[in-house]
């Protein structure tokens, strides 16, 4: 069945230029001409041609402010806010993009471009069209059929939801129909549709699905009881014509046959020649990409029980089907090169020797995405994998540190639109599900030759870059690392969680008979609205900060008034004492593997400065100061004798010296000073000896917040000063050390030259909001650029010395391991007989991974668990 794409011109275009132009920062042209909208739209328009090529495709506009809508309802979008000046230019551009790519456009007098498409929809599947509508708006809902498919756009320019028959039911539990019934009782703020006053969504799903419609429920008015039936009785006639201007027309005065949709595909040298006008360069090189492609063959696979001979690199794609790749199944693996391209499903794998084989062969040099996950989840099932040499993934975070770990994200970023997103294939969410071979093998195919094609032009632009080295002798080692360190995981007590759990327990309902106490009655501790009203109602306690949902009960609110009332403190403690309950205790429980250790996720392409963070569970995240924390951490024991800890010594600082060439930092760390006293002592002129310590806690707030771009706001408040003493400590602080105002002077103005800051090894952090229009988001960008170089740097330096241990481990052939790495510190299960010598090279391999302008000093120790450590 041939397919029909309608796209909402107007919707697309406000999505793109909202998305790309973030908190007011436009994209702008050589000749001053604002283009973040038309640039995305173009993105949007060209991803839905490449995903879905058909013959009709046509993009609706609404034409003017006035419609028939108007005249139902005389405020109908008068509340909107005006256009901003710099997206006003930029409808005509869209036209001009369109014309450009001989893609037909629409629009007529006193319509919405959504009655053009609910028109067009219906004459579609009239001619046994299938349907595709592109929106962002959830009006159009009300047009899916059997052969009619809403594609919402809801993230940035590339996520979309789907939504047929099947989807709607699940999300609303209604017939697409019945959606003018919905948007007609809840209103639309945005539209300015009154609806019903004081009826939201969830009071409108329960009408409809009882009285089937408006009009049904305008039949039995009378019978609904309470507020609600007063609510209903004074809004109806507001709803019956709420729902009327709600309603997508279809058949609208137009002339409608094939014709006016009919598209043919675009002519390079015309679009060729928008994309140059516009300066929009990474879409010309992708349409020149594309062009390319579309003279080559189309993807051809086939579906094997054994895999025949391969004899040169291929691309090596494993289908792991959940994110947790410790405990998935594997759908299959799929094989590419440009002579083959095989699929096998994981049950033929793993019977089949030539592919175990092969997958252990070393030098069968194999391309991926995702490598720890792929080498993990076949560790899991005793497939042996080797000779991966190349990532797609860590190649593009470390590009770009703002693109998702996802084929389709990544390969976008390369203007390479051959891979569909998850959900298309696979759905999502309660929908989803392994479809049928053939499905699974295109998807698994099409990502493997993503990989294939795109390695090339990844590793030229990591030598453009100059960051092939961060790329090849950093990421690509640590990810083998922390392969390891994942599957050999943490050995857990589970005896010490369980204890715990049952004290929890008891005090945590304790805790809660004395608040019902002092609170007078029982309520739900735990739910702001009940917890709020008990405080500030009935206790009369100040402070209430009212919300439209009722009063806030924050953390930092609660603590403000922890000495009104007995209740607060206990109501604090509650609170810690049930989150470390279920986050931890119970939590931890669950994640404990047959073997007796929780094997977390560390996740190396996340964070924009180069940090490892830890998922499912997170280790990096268990509370350190509080006692409760603490005994956590001695349910983690040494599988073989000890745990033992190294702990880089005030690294940023050392990192802040070195970038920032302080001499009198430098100094003091070349002498082995206390740097927190030493610094105290020359802000406050006096000898090192006679430093208080009030002075060197003042000394060591600015030490660390100076790296954050500290305000005297701040600093005032954690140091109770007054803001003229702050003001003045940090001039102080810049007259000590004069190389730090002028470096941080620096980076900012590079920054907002180049539009990024970088670390020791090159690593770059894009801030494009350094030239925000607005003073908060650009003074949070100057502090991201002040700060990204010195934790990035810190990040940099950890995984080399994850590099220096893990190769200092081999060559002397200990059998101890490096099982957690928590920021500074990483964390090794050591073998009884091997702790002396092995504490001596693994401080030795850290301190000497990086040359800095000062020494960089670990701290280490061991005991037999985890928080006996420190």
């Amino acid at each position: 069945m041939e397919q029909l794409i309608l796209i909402d011109g107007n919707s697309l275009l406000f999505k793109a230029f909202y998305a790309t132009g973030y908190m007011g920062n436009y994209m702008i042209n050589k000749d001053g001409i604002p283009t973040n909208g038309i640039f995305g739209f173009a993105r949007m328009i060209d991803r839905i041609l490449a995903d879905n090529p058909s013959n009709y495709v046509l993009v609706a506009f609404d034409y003017g402010k006035h419609t028939f809508r108007n005249d139902l309802l005389d405020s109908y979008k008068a509340t909107r806010t005006k256009t901003p000046d710099e997206l006003i230019p930029q409808f005509a551009m869209a036209r001009e993009y369109l014309t450009a790519h001989n893609i037909p456009y629409y629009e007529l007098e006193g319509y919405e471009g959504d009655d053009i498409i609910g028109t067009l929809a219906s004459f579609g599947e009239a001619n046994n069209l299938q349907v595709a509508i592109y929106t962002g708006d959830k009006d159009a809902f009300q047009l899916v059929s059997d052969q009619t498919t809403v594609y919402r756009t809801v993230k940035g320019v590339t996520g979309i939801d789907v939504y047929d028959k099947a989807a709607l039911k699940e999300k609303w539990d209604i017939e697409p129909d019945q959606v003018r019934d919905l948007l007609g009782l809840m209103g639309d703020s945005a539209d300015n549709i009154p609806g019903i006053k004081g009826v939201g969504e969830k009071t409108a799903l329960k009408l409809i699905h009882q009285y089937g419609s408006i009009e049904g429920i305008n039949e039995h008015k009378d019978e609904i009881k309470g507020k609600l039936g007063e609510k209903v009785r004074d809004g109806i006639d507001n709803a019956i014509m709420s729902k009327k201007v709600a309603t997508i027309l279809r058949d609208i005065p137009m002339d409608v046959t094939l014709d006016i949709a009919h598209y043919d595909g675009f002519d390079f040298n015309t679009l060729k020649a928008f994309y140059q006008k516009y300066d929009m360069h990474s879409l010309l090189k992708g349409l020149e990409i594309n062009t390319e492609q579309k003279e080559e063959k189309p993807l051809t696979y086939e579906i094997v029980k054994t895999l025949p001979s391969i004899n040169k690199e291929s691309a090596v794609y494993v289908n792991i089907f959940d994110e947790n790749y410790h405990k998935s199944d594997i759908l299959g693996f799929g094989i590419y090169n440009d002579e083959a391209s095989y699929y096998i499903s994981f049950e033929d794998a793993l019977k089949d020797v030539h592919f175990l084989s092969y997958m252990k062969d070393e030098k069968k040099k194999k391309d991926g995405f995702a490598i720890k996950g792929a080498i993990l989840a076949c560790a899991w099932h005793d497939i042996e994998v080797k000779g991966y040499d190349f990532d797609l993934s860590l190649a593009t975070y470390v590009l770009t540190p703002g693109v998702k770990e996802n084929m389709k994200d990544v390969s976008e970023y390369y203007d390479y639109h051959g891979v569909r997103y998850e959900e298309e294939v696979y759905g999502k969410g309660a929908k989803r599900h392994v479809p049928e071979v053939d499905e699974v093998a295109r998807d698994t195919l099409e990502k493997a030759k993503a990989i294939y094609e795109l390695k090339d032009v990844a590793i030229k632009k990591l030598k453009d870059e100059e960051q092939y080295h961060l790329y090849e002798e950093i990421e690509m080692p640590v990810t083998y690392i922390l392969a390891d360190m994942e599957y050999q995981g943490a050995k857990v007590d589970r005896d010490v969680l369980v204890s715990m759990d049952q004290q929890f327990d008891q005090e945590i309902e304790e805790l809660e008979q004395e608040i019902y106490k002092l609170a007078g009655e029982e309520f739900k501790i735990s739910s702001p609205k009940q917890l709020g009203d008990i405080l500030f109602e009935k206790l009369g306690l100040k402070s209430g900060k009212k919300t439209k949902t009722g009063y806030s009960t924050s953390q930092d609110i609660l603590e403000k008034i922890s000495d009104q009332h007995p209740i607060v403190p206990l109501v604090l403690e509650y609170r810690q004492k049930t989150k470390l309950s279920s986050t931890y205790l119970k939590g931890l429980q669950e994640q404990i593997f047959d073997d007796g250790k929780i094997h977390t996720i560390y996740k190396q392409t996340l964070t924009q400065t180069g940090r490892l963070s830890s998922v499912d569970p997170n280790l990096q995240n268990i509370p350190v100061r509080s006692e409760e924390g603490k005994k956590i951490r001695k349910a983690f024991v040494s599988e073989h004798g000890y745990l033992v800890s190294f702990d880089y010594s005030q690294i940023e600082l050392r990192i802040l010296a070195h970038l920032a060439h302080v001499t009198r930092l430098i100094e003091a760390f070349k002498a082995g000073k206390d740097i927190h006293a030493h610094t105290a002592a020359l802000v406050f002129g006096v000898p090192d000896e006679e430093v208080t310590s009030l002075q060197r806690r003042q000394a060591k707030t600015i030490n660390f917040g100076i790296i954050y771009g500290m305000s005297e706001f701040r600093l005032s408040r954690q140091n109770n000063m007054t803001l003229d003493e702050a003001r003045l400590f940090i001039a102080k602080y810049f007259e000590t050390y004069p190389e730090i105002k002028t470096y941080m002077d620096q980076v900012v103005k590079d920054c907002e030259e180049t539009g990024y800051v970088s670390t020791v090894a090159n690593r770059k952090r894009y801030i494009p909001t350094i030239h925000d229009k607005n003073f908060m988001v650009r003074e949070q960008a100057k502090r991201f650029a002040m700060n990204a170089p010195i934790q990035g740097s810190g990040a940099d330096i950890m995984k080399l010395a994850m590099i220096a241990v893990d190769q200092a481990i081999k060559e002397h052939h200990f059998k101890s391991k490096i099982i957690l790495q928590i920021h500074d510190e990483l964390i090794f299960d050591v073998y009884e007989d091997e702790v002396e010598t092995f504490m001596q090279v693994v401080k030795e391999a850290m301190e000497s991974c990086f040359k800095l302008d000062v020494p960089l000093l670990v701290e280490g120790n061991y005991a037999r668990n985890w928080a006996d450590l420190k």
